[in-house]
C-alpha cells in the first residue's frame, strides 16, 4: 500500500531537463508531466519564485493528457544563465506545488526584487498595455494576444487569472523582446469552448489589465 502510494506521488512529479546556452545568453528548460488545472501558472511561478527571468516559451498538450514546454530563462539578476540554485530551486517547488504541498507563489515571487526597471527606453516612455482576440484562425479556441511591459511575474499572474476565469491555455508563445512583452494564448472555455460574446472578452480583459498593472 505504501509502495503505491509513493508511486503514485513520483507519477505527479515532472520529468525536467536543463541546457545551458552561453553562446545565445540563456538556458532552455524542458518539462514534460501530466496536465492538470493550473498546472501553467504554476511553472510560470515557480521559475519566477526560483529568481528566474522568462525570456520566451512554447508550450503544448498532447491529446493524451502529456505536456511538452519549454522555457527559456536566464538569471533575474544579471547573469546570462541560470545558476545551479536557481535550477534546484524551481525543481523544488515545482515538485511541491504538484504533489499536493501548499506554495504561497504571490509571497516567493514578492521576493524577487528588481534591482532596476528590466529595460528602460532611451525617452523613459512607458509600454503600453494591448489586448486583442481573434476567433477566425483557430477552429477550437480563441486566439488572445497581450502586449505589455514586461514586470517581475506578469507571465505568472496572466495564468492565475484565466484559471480564476475557468478558461484552459492549449498552446502559448511567449517572447521577451528590450522590455516588451509579446504573448499569444490560444484559449477556450472549461467546455472547450470559444470565447464568443463580446461582454465576456470585455470582463477577460478588463481581469488581464487588473492583474497586469497590479504590478506596478
Amino acid at each position: 500500500m505504501h509502495l503505491q502510494i509513493a508511486e503514485e506521488d513520483k507519477a505527479l512529479e515532472p520529468v525536467v531537463i536543463w541546457h545551458n546556452e552561453p553562446d545565445r545568453g540563456y538556458t532552455s528548460v524542458h518539462i514534460c508531466t501530466w496536465d492538470r488545472a493550473g498546472l501553467f501558472t504554476k511553472i510560470a511561478g515557480s521559475l519566477t519564485a526560483a529568481g528566474l527571468n522568462i525570456l520566451s516559451a512554447q508550450i503544448f498538450t498532447r491529446t493524451d493528457g502529456i505536456i511538452l514546454d519549454t522555457f527559456f530563462v536566464n538569471d533575474a539578476k544579471g547573469a546570462a544563465l541560470a545558476k545551479k540554485e536557481e535550477k534546484e530551486a524551481f525543481e523544488k517547488i515545482l515538485n511541491d506545488a504538484l504533489t499536493g504541498n501548499l506554495v504561497d507563489f504571490p509571497a516567493l515571487i514578492a521576493r524577487q526584487k528588481a534591482p532596476q526597471k528590466i529595460y528602460m527606453s532611451l525617452e523613459g516612455e512607458r509600454i503600453p498595455t494591448v489586448i486583442g482576440f481573434d476567433n477566425e484562425n483557430s477552429e477550437s479556441s480563441t486566439i488572445l494576444d497581450v502586449e505589455t511591459e514586461d514586470r517581475i511575474g506578469l507571465l505568472y499572474y496572466i495564468s492565475r487569472t484565466f484559471a480564476e476565469l475557468g478558461l484552459d491555455i492549449s498552446l502559448a508563445k511567449i517572447l521577451t523582446e528590450k522590455g516588451a512583452a509579446i504573448d499569444t494564448f490560444y484559449i477556450s472555455t472549461w467546455d472547450r469552448q470559444k470565447i464568443t460574446s463580446a461582454e465576456h472578452r470585455e470582463y477577460i480583459e478588463h481581469r488581464l489589465r487588473e492583474a497586469i498593472h497590479a504590478l506596478d
